[in-house]
């Protein structure tokens, strides 16, 4: 017997190698997510953080891929992210990735197979601070800098 036919399903692809303008809509969390261990090691659990984007033009959001909960020099939210994206980001920084909420970004992506990727992404216009302060009003993130005084 054979399996029965799935209906293929037609996803909305986005421009490839182009400059796309969109909002890091939300930031998701996942504390016990299965990651795949590298040619043939064991699968490991570990807290995970993806990005939500929502671009203009699309219909549909956007998501980055699970990456595991580090800001490791070496790790990719490091890299790929949080060094493009906050002022002032070091290894191994200590502050909340909620301020990246409703953040304007500009990105670029690339195809893989069937899958597209980010490859790039920059702040539109500015960095997010490590330093602000973040309030949610009604799902919706308003940034604040911190008070100083002198």
């Amino acid at each position: 017997m054979r399996p029965p036919a799935r209906p293929k399903l037609n996803y909305e692809k986005v421009a490839i190698g182009e400059m796309l303008s969109g909002v890091i809509e939300k930031v998701e969390y996942d504390n016990e997510h299965r990651f795949k261990g590298f040619q043939g090691a064991e699968d490991t659990v570990q807290p995970a953080v993806r990005l939500k984007i929502k671009l203009d033009g699309y219909n549909f959001p956007k998501y980055s891929r699970w990456m595991k909960f580090s800001t490791g020099s070496k790790s990719n939210l490091y890299q790929k992210y949080l060094s493009k994206l906050v002022e002032g980001a070091q290894p191994e920084c200590d502050f909340d990735l909620d301020i990246l909420n409703g953040l304007p970004i500009k990105s670029v992506w690339s195809e893989n197979g069937d899958f597209q990727n980010i490859d790039a992404v920059y702040p539109n216009p500015l960095k997010a601070s490590a330093n602000a302060v973040i309030k949610t009003i009604d799902e919706e993130v308003e940034f604040e800098e911190p008070a100083t005084e002198f």
